[in-house]
């Protein structure tokens, strides 16, 4: 899933807009890139994507961490720069 979705998509990759004062990345030297499950506009992108990946991703998380998992965050690919 989300490797169709990065091969359909990376060329339409958006530059993140960090806030002033945010340090999660590098974002002053190194810009940060998203391709987002939730973005609509983007081909094949959307609220099905969002939860199909939720639906494949959930039994492995609950296998792994031996502890039921309900939905989280989830945008899509970041992109980090150097």
């Amino acid at each position: 899933l989300l490797k169709d979705h990065w091969d359909r998509n990376n060329h339409l990759k958006k530059q993140e807009v960090w806030g002033r004062g945010n340090v999660y990345v590098n974002h002053w030297e190194a810009p940060t890139y998203m391709v987002s499950v939730e973005d609509s506009t983007l081909p094949g992108a959307g609220y099905d994507l969002k939860a199909a990946i939720w639906d494949a991703a959930k039994p492995v998380i609950e296998e792994w961490t031996g502890m039921e998992q309900e939905p989280s965050s989830l945008y899509g690919i970041r992109v980090y720069t150097e």
